[in-house]
Parts: C-alpha cells; structure tokens; sequence
C-alpha cells in the first residue's frame, strides 16, 4: 500500500470551464495518511462521495445529469435558454458542450473518493464491524459512478488510484466487468437496507439485475431481481404520487439520492417545471408530446406525473411533476432504484428466457406493477409491452435512453429503439453514445480516438 494517499488532479481530463470561463479543479492538493483515519473518521470519508453523487467535480448543474438520459430520448424536448440541453435533444452533442463534460468529470469524482477510502477500509486500520457497512456503500457507489460514465460514454477509464498519469480508455466489456466485480464486493460485504437514503446489499442486487438486463444475461438479471423482491423490504404503493411528494417517504425507494434546503446544491425543477407550478420554474425542458400519448386511461401514473399548463398562460404544454419542492429549495431525492424495477426486470428476462408472451411468471411481474397504477391486468406481454411499461413507471428516472440503446425496434428489429429514433432525426447509430470532452482530450491524449463520429 501507498503510504500517502495523493489528493491531485487525474490526468485524465478531469477540469471543465463554467459558462463564466473560469477553470476549476477537481480535487484540491493535499494528502491523508491511511494511518491516521480511525473508525470516527471513515464515515466521515464515505460521506464526501454521497457528497460527490449530488455535486460531481464540485461544479454547478450537476444534477441536470440525471435528466440527460430522458431528454437524449423521448420522454423531455428542450425549449429554451441553455442550448447545451438542444444539443441533447437533438442528439447534435458537441465535443465542447460544458454539460455533458460535467457528467463525464463528475462520476471520475466519486471514484476517486470512494479509491480513497477503500485503501484505508481495505487496509485493516479499521475494525470489520465498522469497515463492513462502509465497503457496502462504498463498492455500490464506485459501481454506479462506473454505470454513469459507461451507459453515456461507452469505453472509458478505469482508475484505482490518483496517481498523476495517463490513463487510457477499457472497452465497455471491460468496464462493465468492473461494475459486477464491485457489486459483488459490496453484497459480499453484507450491510443490508436500513434507509433508501445509504447504498446497501439490496441497492448493489438492483443495480446488478439493471446491468444484466443491459448485457442480455436474463437468467442472472431474473435472480437479483427476485432476490431484491422477495429481500420483503419493499412492495409497490398503490399511492405512486406518494413516492415523490413531501416527504418522500416510500415503501417503493431501494436507494434515492436525497437533498436538503440547506444544501442548494440542486434546482432540477427550476428546468422541468413550468413557473405556474409549486415551487416554481422555468419551463426549460417540458414532455415530448408522445410520452404523454404513452399513458393509459385510467393510469395513475400520468396525473402523479405530468401536467398540463394551457394557453394563453405563456409556454403552455406538459412538465413534469416528478421532481417537485413546493418551497422552491429543491429539497427532494432522485428516485435512483425503487422496487417496480425489479418487478419490471424480473418479468421481462423471464419473457427473453422463456419466448412465451403468456409466460404466467414474467405476466404476475408486469401485472403486479400495472395494477398498482389502476390498470387492467394484461393476458400477454412481449418486449415492447414491458419497455412501454417501463417507460411510464420510470419516466424522468434515468432510464429511458438505455432502454432504447438495449432494446430493438418493433418496426425494424435489425436495429435498435434509439438507431430508429436517431435515424429520423438524421442522425446514426453513432449518437447513441456521447462524446468524450475536448477538454479531458486535451489534457489525456490517451483517450483518443474519441467515439466515432466525434473524430
């Protein structure tokens, strides 16, 4: 082990310009002995990568990252004043777009914390009582910052260390690998839920099953979801508005991202919401009119999450509901993983496995969601019913995109949901990633050639 570890700046890109300009360093200079960090200080440790979940590479507009997935795909459309989220929406991004070199620099934040404190938690200064919980929590979030940067950017860095070097990019089999090899760690260590506020075993299984489902590996994606359903530490509301209203108290919420007032480190709904809603807004990424067209009749999900502002008010159209502070000081969560999920991921690599649309385990998944939300059980189900599904029980929860990417197209199954999308926009295939940052190009040529399309 390093006697020291190095707090200093990656060299793999890991500053940004504000939209001011002004140049900001990711981490500060300074170094802490392991040696020195006892039971009353790892805690401490682990709190600065929640930290760095909410704020990235301490920059503003973080926190828009976890709507960039919905805006990508259908479920948001830009309208106004910051034309970086266009570019988003369009599937034009540019190699300098000052977001999207956030949400590649922010998670490369959490990574770097949760290093730092796996040396010491691996170590054995600190006892294993107190280490156990903290490896938990710390492998799951190391995973998900990993999930964020693979699920946008495709091949990326793996680092385990902050020493000053070039790093060069791992292929997203790669990648993907260190992702299970982490969540392995954290339910191996075995801090099991207390709170959706803490990562625990139960947030490692959902982020486990949503990675096989991506990688197509049904059988292991069926297990941790079940795993994580019959756990019996959550069951779906048949109050869906409840899970993100005041105050924000669910049976649902496997783990959520949670905000105070006095933090101020997040306005989500200053940019989904309309002005005319609690909490007010500015009505900067309103409902694609065909996630609207998505609900049901009869479904509960629709009014809890969406709503219609009519003219002659100014911008009318639909916005969301789902990120909403009746005291405008963006005190709410970001509903990462709830147990709906599971449901819908249980059933839907039960379908792949069996081939049968009136498969009676995957149908009880789907119909245990879908009758929760005031709907009809379904007689069959294929692909495209559960991705329905999910997308109006996951709407603006960061999911849809991937979904797309996974999913292939009813009307041209040679291609993928989001190639079709893509391609009547006239764009490619080639957009369903997003570029790496000129900025972290410019200080790591390693990462070149950036993802093609963006050479």
């Amino acid at each position: 082990m390093k006697n020291k570890i190095i707090f200093a700046v990656m060299a793999i890109g890991l500053t940004v310009f504000s939209s001011c300009e002004k140049q900001l360093d990711v981490n500060p200079v300074a170094s802490l002995s392991p040696e020195i960090v006892g039971p009353a200080e790892a805690p401490k440790l682990l709190n600065g990568i929640y930290d760095a979940l909410q704020v990235g590479s301490n920059t503003s507009y973080y926190y828009l990252s976890y709507a960039t997935e919905d805006l990508s795909a259908d479920n948001l459309v830009y309208r106004a004043t910051f034309f970086q989220h266009g570019e988003v929406n369009n599937n034009a991004i540019l190699t300098n777009n000052v977001l999207v070199a956030r949400y590649f620099t922010g998670p490369y934040a959490i990574i770097q914390k949760a290093n730092d404190l796996l040396e010491i938690l691996n170590s054995g200064s600190i006892p294993e009582a107190t280490a156990k919980p903290l490896l938990t929590q710390t492998y799951f979030l190391r995973a998900y910052a990993y999930y964020r940067l693979v699920t946008l950017f495709g091949p990326v860095p793996i680092v385990f260390n902050r020493d000053v070097v070039k790093v060069p990019r791992k292929s997203q089999d790669e990648v993907y690998a260190q992702i299970i090899s982490d969540l392995q760690a954290s339910i191996s260590a075995g801090a099991d839920f207390t709170d959706a506020k803490f990562a625990s075993i139960q947030a490692s299984k959902a982020l486990l099953a949503r990675v096989y489902l991506i990688r197509k590996n049904y059988p292991l994606a069926k297990q941790l979801a079940d795993e994580v359903i019959n756990s019996g530490k959550f069951q779906i509301t048949s109050n869906y508005a409840s899970i993100f209203t005041t105050p924000y108290v669910s049976t649902e919420h496997i783990f959520k991202l949670n905000f105070t007032a006095t933090e101020a480190q997040q306005s989500l709904d200053f940019f989904l919401q309309h002005p005319s809603m609690p909490g007010g807004g500015r009505a900067e990424l309103p409902v694609d009119q065909s996630l609207v067209d998505a609900y049901e009749a009869g479904d509960a999900r629709k009014a809890a999450s969406i709503q219609q502002i009519s003219a002659p008010t100014a911008n009318p159209g639909w916005y969301s509901k789902k990120y909403q502070d009746p005291s405008g000081n963006g005190a709410l969560p970001f509903s990462i993983f709830r147990i709906s999920e599971m449901y819908l991921t249980s059933g839907e690599a039960q379908l792949m496995i069996s081939n049968n649309p009136t498969d009676a385990v995957a149908l009880a998944r789907i119909n245990d969601v879908r009758t929760k939300r005031g709907l009809t059980a379904l007689a069959s189900a294929d692909l495209q019913a559960f991705i329905r599904e999910r997308r109006v029980e996951l709407a603006f929860e960061g999911t849809r995109w991937m979904d797309m990417r996974r999913t292939p197209s009813a009307t041209n199954p040679a291609k993928s949901m989001a190639t079709v999308f893509l391609e009547a926009k006239g764009r490619s295939v080639n957009d369903e990633l997003y570029p790496i940052p000129q900025d972290a190009i410019t200080t790591n040529d390693l990462l070149l050639p950036n993802n093609p399309g963006y050479n």
